[in-house]
Protein backbone atom coordinates (compact mmCIF):
# COMPACT_ATOMS: atom_id res chain seq x y z
CA UNK A 1 0.00 0.00 0.00
CA UNK A 2 2.74 2.03 1.23
CA UNK A 3 4.50 2.08 -2.28
CA UNK A 4 1.78 2.24 -4.39
CA UNK A 5 1.54 5.86 -2.51
CA UNK A 6 5.09 6.41 -3.15
CA UNK A 7 4.60 6.15 -6.64
CA UNK A 8 1.43 7.54 -7.09
CA UNK A 9 3.03 10.74 -5.05
CA UNK A 10 6.15 10.27 -7.36
CA UNK A 11 4.65 10.40 -10.27
CA UNK A 12 2.38 13.54 -9.81
CA UNK A 13 5.33 15.78 -8.43
CA UNK A 14 7.14 14.50 -11.92
CA UNK A 15 4.28 15.56 -13.49
CA UNK A 16 3.70 18.98 -11.67
CA UNK A 17 7.35 19.85 -12.45
CA UNK A 18 7.49 19.10 -15.97
CA UNK A 19 4.11 21.04 -16.57
CA UNK A 20 5.86 24.31 -14.89
CA UNK A 21 8.83 24.06 -16.34
CA UNK A 22 8.53 25.87 -19.41
CA UNK A 23 8.34 29.33 -17.36
CA UNK A 24 12.13 28.62 -17.32
CA UNK A 25 11.71 29.50 -21.21
CA UNK A 26 14.56 27.58 -21.98
CA UNK A 27 14.70 25.06 -25.44
CA UNK A 28 15.75 21.94 -23.18
CA UNK A 29 12.49 23.28 -20.63
CA UNK A 30 10.37 23.44 -23.40
CA UNK A 31 11.13 19.80 -24.63
CA UNK A 32 11.04 18.31 -20.79
CA UNK A 33 7.25 19.54 -21.17
CA UNK A 34 6.51 17.28 -24.05
CA UNK A 35 6.15 14.61 -21.79
CA UNK A 36 4.18 16.32 -18.48
CA UNK A 37 1.82 13.68 -18.67
CA UNK A 38 4.56 10.60 -19.06
CA UNK A 39 4.39 9.66 -15.41
CA UNK A 40 0.72 9.87 -15.09
CA UNK A 41 0.53 7.79 -18.13
CA UNK A 42 3.74 5.00 -16.52
CA UNK A 43 1.43 5.00 -13.31
CA UNK A 44 -2.03 4.53 -14.64
CA UNK A 45 -0.60 2.10 -17.17
CA UNK A 46 1.93 0.10 -14.98
CA UNK A 47 0.08 0.67 -11.04
CA UNK A 48 -3.71 0.60 -11.83
CA UNK A 49 -6.28 3.46 -12.79
CA UNK A 50 -6.69 3.83 -8.82
CA UNK A 51 -2.62 4.82 -8.59
CA UNK A 52 -2.92 6.94 -12.20
CA UNK A 53 -5.70 8.90 -10.52
CA UNK A 54 -3.86 9.52 -7.51
CA UNK A 55 -1.05 10.76 -9.39
CA UNK A 56 -3.12 12.80 -11.23
CA UNK A 57 -4.66 14.29 -7.32
CA UNK A 58 -1.08 14.69 -6.54
CA UNK A 59 0.00 16.60 -8.84
CA UNK A 60 -2.93 19.17 -8.30
CA UNK A 61 -2.47 19.47 -4.52
CA UNK A 62 1.55 20.38 -5.11
CA UNK A 63 0.68 22.64 -7.64
CA UNK A 64 -2.02 24.29 -5.05
CA UNK A 65 0.30 24.21 -2.36
CA UNK A 66 3.37 25.82 -4.30
CA UNK A 67 1.89 28.12 -6.66
CA UNK A 68 -1.46 28.63 -7.19
CA UNK A 69 -4.96 26.95 -6.66
CA UNK A 70 -5.79 28.10 -10.18
CA UNK A 71 -3.15 27.35 -11.79
CA UNK A 72 -3.54 23.40 -10.05
CA UNK A 73 -7.38 23.45 -11.88
CA UNK A 74 -5.80 23.98 -15.00
CA UNK A 75 -2.94 21.27 -14.58
CA UNK A 76 -5.83 19.03 -13.37
CA UNK A 77 -8.00 19.87 -16.08
CA UNK A 78 -5.83 19.90 -18.60
CA UNK A 79 -2.97 17.16 -18.31
CA UNK A 80 -3.60 15.12 -15.17
CA UNK A 81 -6.83 14.00 -15.58
CA UNK A 82 -6.62 13.77 -19.36
CA UNK A 83 -3.13 11.72 -18.90
CA UNK A 84 -5.42 9.17 -16.04
CA UNK A 85 -8.31 8.38 -17.94
CA UNK A 86 -6.15 7.79 -21.68
CA UNK A 87 -4.22 5.30 -19.60
CA UNK A 88 -7.28 3.78 -17.70
CA UNK A 89 -8.71 3.09 -21.25
CA UNK A 90 -5.72 1.80 -22.88
CA UNK A 91 -5.64 -0.95 -19.91
CA UNK A 92 -9.18 -1.98 -20.58
CA UNK A 93 -9.53 -5.67 -21.93
CA UNK A 94 -12.06 -8.25 -22.48
CA UNK A 95 -11.53 -11.87 -23.67
CA UNK A 96 -11.43 -12.40 -27.04
CA UNK A 97 -14.54 -13.63 -29.06
CA UNK A 98 -13.47 -16.77 -31.28
CA UNK A 99 -15.39 -17.10 -34.64
CA UNK A 100 -17.77 -19.63 -32.50
CA UNK A 101 -18.55 -17.22 -30.36
CA UNK A 102 -17.09 -18.60 -27.78
CA UNK A 103 -14.30 -16.45 -25.83
CA UNK A 104 -10.73 -17.42 -25.30
CA UNK A 105 -9.05 -18.34 -22.13
CA UNK A 106 -6.25 -16.86 -23.08
CA UNK A 107 -6.14 -14.19 -25.32
CA UNK A 108 -8.11 -10.92 -24.71
CA UNK A 109 -8.62 -7.85 -26.97
CA UNK A 110 -7.99 -4.23 -25.70
CA UNK A 111 -9.79 -0.69 -26.58
CA UNK A 112 -10.27 -0.06 -30.01
CA UNK A 113 -6.64 2.04 -31.11
CA UNK A 114 -9.10 3.99 -32.69
CA UNK A 115 -11.41 5.06 -30.39
CA UNK A 116 -8.40 5.90 -27.88
CA UNK A 117 -7.20 7.96 -30.67
CA UNK A 118 -10.75 10.10 -30.66
CA UNK A 119 -10.48 10.31 -26.69
CA UNK A 120 -6.78 11.77 -27.73
CA UNK A 121 -9.05 14.72 -30.20
CA UNK A 122 -11.48 15.25 -27.61
CA UNK A 123 -9.47 16.11 -25.17
CA UNK A 124 -7.31 18.13 -26.84
CA UNK A 125 -9.99 20.20 -28.03
CA UNK A 126 -11.30 20.55 -24.66
CA UNK A 127 -8.43 21.37 -23.32
CA UNK A 128 -7.61 23.64 -25.64
CA UNK A 129 -10.64 25.63 -25.15
CA UNK A 130 -10.44 25.72 -21.34
CA UNK A 131 -8.30 28.46 -22.20
CA UNK A 132 -10.70 30.20 -24.53
CA UNK A 133 -12.81 30.33 -21.39
CA UNK A 134 -10.07 31.14 -19.47
CA UNK A 135 -9.49 34.18 -21.83
CA UNK A 136 -13.30 34.83 -21.84
CA UNK A 137 -13.27 35.22 -17.89
CA UNK A 138 -11.00 37.78 -17.78
CA UNK A 139 -13.00 40.72 -18.74
CA UNK A 140 -16.69 39.32 -19.29
CA UNK A 141 -16.02 38.64 -23.27
CA UNK A 142 -13.89 36.91 -25.19
CA UNK A 143 -13.45 39.79 -27.86
CA UNK A 144 -11.96 42.02 -25.33
CA UNK A 145 -9.19 39.36 -24.35
CA UNK A 146 -8.41 38.87 -27.84
CA UNK A 147 -8.63 42.31 -28.48
CA UNK A 148 -6.11 43.12 -25.27
CA UNK A 149 -3.72 40.08 -26.37
CA UNK A 150 -3.68 41.62 -29.86
CA UNK A 151 -2.86 44.89 -29.07
CA UNK A 152 0.29 43.39 -26.87
CA UNK A 153 1.28 41.15 -29.87
CA UNK A 154 1.28 43.93 -32.16
CA UNK A 155 4.73 45.56 -31.43
CA UNK A 156 6.49 42.42 -31.22
CA UNK A 157 5.33 41.37 -34.51
CA UNK A 158 6.19 45.04 -35.95
CA UNK A 159 9.90 44.90 -34.86
CA UNK A 160 10.00 40.64 -36.10
CA UNK A 161 9.02 42.07 -39.63
CA UNK A 162 10.49 45.55 -39.18
CA UNK A 163 7.43 47.24 -41.55
CA UNK A 164 3.85 46.21 -42.04
CA UNK A 165 4.71 46.19 -45.61
CA UNK A 166 6.48 42.98 -44.66
CA UNK A 167 3.66 41.28 -43.52
CA UNK A 168 1.57 38.44 -45.21
CA UNK A 169 -1.30 39.50 -46.80
CA UNK A 170 -0.85 42.97 -46.78
CA UNK A 171 -2.02 42.30 -42.48
CA UNK A 172 -1.50 45.03 -40.40
CA UNK A 173 0.28 44.54 -37.35
CA UNK A 174 -2.38 44.52 -35.45
CA UNK A 175 -4.74 42.42 -37.52
CA UNK A 176 -1.85 39.82 -37.92
CA UNK A 177 -1.66 39.52 -33.81
CA UNK A 178 -5.40 38.91 -33.88
CA UNK A 179 -4.90 36.14 -36.45
CA UNK A 180 -2.15 34.60 -34.37
CA UNK A 181 -4.18 34.84 -30.91
CA UNK A 182 -7.19 33.19 -32.79
CA UNK A 183 -5.45 30.32 -34.11
CA UNK A 184 -3.65 29.44 -31.08
CA UNK A 185 -6.50 27.05 -29.49
CA UNK A 186 -6.98 25.53 -32.50
CA UNK A 187 -2.64 24.58 -32.43
CA UNK A 188 -2.66 23.76 -29.33
CA UNK A 189 -5.36 21.32 -29.67
CA UNK A 190 -3.61 19.56 -32.65
CA UNK A 191 -0.35 19.88 -30.80
CA UNK A 192 -2.11 18.02 -27.73
CA UNK A 193 -3.21 15.32 -29.92
CA UNK A 194 0.69 14.88 -31.03
CA UNK A 195 2.15 14.54 -27.18
CA UNK A 196 -0.96 12.44 -25.91
CA UNK A 197 -0.92 9.70 -28.81
CA UNK A 198 3.24 10.03 -28.41
CA UNK A 199 3.19 10.32 -24.71
CA UNK A 200 0.81 6.95 -24.20
CA UNK A 201 2.81 5.02 -26.85
CA UNK A 202 5.93 5.73 -24.97
CA UNK A 203 4.31 4.97 -21.51
CA UNK A 204 3.44 1.55 -22.97
CA UNK A 205 6.60 0.61 -24.12
CA UNK A 206 8.61 1.38 -20.74
CA UNK A 207 5.70 -0.51 -18.69
CA UNK A 208 6.41 -3.30 -21.07
CA UNK A 209 10.19 -3.11 -20.92
CA UNK A 210 10.12 -2.60 -17.06
CA UNK A 211 7.72 -5.91 -17.18
CA UNK A 212 5.02 -4.16 -15.44
CA UNK A 213 2.34 -4.97 -18.28
CA UNK A 214 2.57 -7.91 -20.72
CA UNK A 215 4.09 -7.55 -23.95
CA UNK A 216 1.16 -6.99 -26.25
CA UNK A 217 1.18 -6.83 -29.92
CA UNK A 218 -0.60 -3.73 -31.28
CA UNK A 219 0.00 -3.34 -34.74
CA UNK A 220 -0.75 0.14 -35.11
CA UNK A 221 -0.17 0.37 -38.78
CA UNK A 222 -2.74 -2.50 -39.39
CA UNK A 223 -5.31 -1.27 -36.54
CA UNK A 224 -5.50 2.41 -36.03
CA UNK A 225 -8.84 3.76 -37.60
CA UNK A 226 -10.97 5.84 -35.96
CA UNK A 227 -14.56 5.74 -35.56
CA UNK A 228 -17.13 6.95 -38.08
CA UNK A 229 -18.66 9.09 -35.74
CA UNK A 230 -15.44 11.02 -36.16
CA UNK A 231 -15.52 12.18 -39.43
CA UNK A 232 -19.02 13.85 -38.92
CA UNK A 233 -17.37 15.66 -36.05
CA UNK A 234 -14.61 17.49 -38.33
CA UNK A 235 -17.40 18.11 -41.03
CA UNK A 236 -19.57 19.73 -38.47
CA UNK A 237 -16.45 21.56 -36.83
CA UNK A 238 -15.45 22.86 -40.30
CA UNK A 239 -19.21 24.32 -41.14
CA UNK A 240 -18.74 26.49 -37.59
CA UNK A 241 -16.16 27.72 -38.90
CA UNK A 242 -18.45 29.74 -41.44
CA UNK A 243 -21.16 31.05 -38.34
CA UNK A 244 -18.68 33.91 -36.74
CA UNK A 245 -15.83 34.78 -35.03
CA UNK A 246 -16.59 32.95 -32.30
CA UNK A 247 -17.98 29.83 -33.10
CA UNK A 248 -15.07 29.95 -35.54
CA UNK A 249 -12.59 30.00 -32.90
CA UNK A 250 -14.08 27.31 -31.26
CA UNK A 251 -14.84 25.34 -34.20
CA UNK A 252 -11.31 25.38 -35.74
CA UNK A 253 -9.98 24.36 -32.02
CA UNK A 254 -11.92 21.25 -32.60
CA UNK A 255 -11.78 20.58 -36.45
CA UNK A 256 -7.65 20.90 -36.06
CA UNK A 257 -7.88 18.40 -32.66
CA UNK A 258 -9.40 15.48 -35.14
CA UNK A 259 -7.71 17.09 -38.19
CA UNK A 260 -4.15 15.71 -36.62
CA UNK A 261 -6.17 12.88 -35.67
CA UNK A 262 -7.18 11.41 -38.73
CA UNK A 263 -3.35 12.23 -39.96
CA UNK A 264 -2.07 10.22 -37.50
CA UNK A 265 -4.58 7.47 -38.95
CA UNK A 266 -2.95 8.37 -42.89
CA UNK A 267 0.43 7.78 -41.81
CA UNK A 268 -0.74 4.46 -40.10
CA UNK A 269 -2.19 3.53 -42.97
CA UNK A 270 0.89 4.63 -45.41
CA UNK A 271 2.80 2.59 -42.77
CA UNK A 272 0.25 -0.46 -43.47
CA UNK A 273 0.47 -0.17 -46.98
CA UNK A 274 3.69 -0.15 -47.48
CA UNK A 275 4.84 -3.20 -45.96
CA UNK A 276 7.00 -5.67 -47.69
CA UNK A 277 7.99 -3.38 -50.19
CA UNK A 278 11.05 -2.97 -51.72
CA UNK A 279 10.91 1.51 -51.54
CA UNK A 280 9.19 1.58 -48.04
CA UNK A 281 12.18 2.79 -46.19
CA UNK A 282 13.15 5.31 -48.58
CA UNK A 283 9.43 6.54 -49.14
CA UNK A 284 8.77 7.11 -45.30
CA UNK A 285 12.18 8.80 -44.52
CA UNK A 286 11.48 11.00 -47.49
CA UNK A 287 7.92 11.38 -45.91
CA UNK A 288 8.70 12.38 -42.66
CA UNK A 289 12.11 14.80 -43.82
CA UNK A 290 9.35 16.84 -45.94
CA UNK A 291 6.69 16.50 -43.31
CA UNK A 292 9.48 18.18 -40.70
CA UNK A 293 10.49 20.77 -43.41
CA UNK A 294 7.06 21.71 -45.19
CA UNK A 295 4.74 21.62 -41.89
CA UNK A 296 1.60 21.57 -41.70
CA UNK A 297 1.45 21.07 -45.68
CA UNK A 298 2.26 17.62 -45.35
CA UNK A 299 0.25 17.00 -42.48
CA UNK A 300 -3.07 17.99 -44.39
CA UNK A 301 -2.28 15.18 -47.42
CA UNK A 302 -2.07 12.83 -44.48
CA UNK A 303 -5.41 14.18 -42.90
CA UNK A 304 -6.64 13.61 -46.50
CA UNK A 305 -5.44 10.32 -46.70
CA UNK A 306 -6.94 9.40 -43.08
CA UNK A 307 -10.28 10.41 -44.11
CA UNK A 308 -10.26 8.66 -47.62
CA UNK A 309 -9.18 5.55 -45.82
CA UNK A 310 -12.47 6.09 -43.04
CA UNK A 311 -14.56 5.93 -46.35
CA UNK A 312 -12.69 3.48 -48.35
CA UNK A 313 -9.95 1.42 -46.25
CA UNK A 314 -6.83 0.73 -47.73
CA UNK A 315 -5.18 -2.72 -47.88
CA UNK A 316 -3.14 -2.59 -45.25
CA UNK A 317 -0.98 -5.31 -44.36
CA UNK A 318 -0.65 -6.88 -40.61
CA UNK A 319 2.81 -7.51 -39.55
CA UNK A 320 4.43 -10.59 -40.10
CA UNK A 321 3.73 -12.94 -37.08
CA UNK A 322 7.21 -13.53 -35.47
CA UNK A 323 9.43 -16.51 -36.04
CA UNK A 324 8.81 -19.78 -34.37
CA UNK A 325 11.78 -21.59 -32.06
CA UNK A 326 12.97 -24.47 -33.98
CA UNK A 327 12.04 -28.11 -31.70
Amino acid sequence: MFQRIAIAVGAGLASALLFVVPAMGTPAAMALAFVGSLPIMIAGLGFGPTVGLSAAFAGTFIIALALHPLLALFFGATLGLPAFWLARLAVQSRPLMLADGSFSATQREFYPQGKLLAWMAALSGITALTLVVVMAARSGALTTTIDEVADRMAPVILRLFRDEGNLPGGYSARDFARVIVLSMPAIIAGWGVITFAANLWLAARIAQISGLIPLVATDIPYRLRLPPDAIWILVASLAACLLGETPRLIGSTIAAAFAVAFALQGLAAIHGVLRGHAARMPVLVSLYFTMFVLLPWPLIIAACVGVYDSFIPFRRKPAAPPPTAAA
